[in-house]
């Protein structure tokens, strides 16, 4: 991940704590964007698989 996609995603989650009225609404909203940052890793993967195979 690069720095801009880091900047990305940092942005994202700041928009989405901003909505957030508890810790608990923040505490998903983060994780949300963490499984997003977690699947666009695999899909990465597993394209440079594809390349390889």
């Amino acid at each position: 991940m690069g720095w801009r996609e880091c900047e990305d995603v940092l942005e994202l989650v700041l928009l989405k704590i901003r909505k957030c009225s508890s810790k608990e609404e923040c505490q998903e909203a983060v994780e949300e964007v963490l499984a997003l940052v977690k699947e666009r890793k695999f899909e990465r993967l597993r394209e440079e698989l594809g390349m390889l195979g």
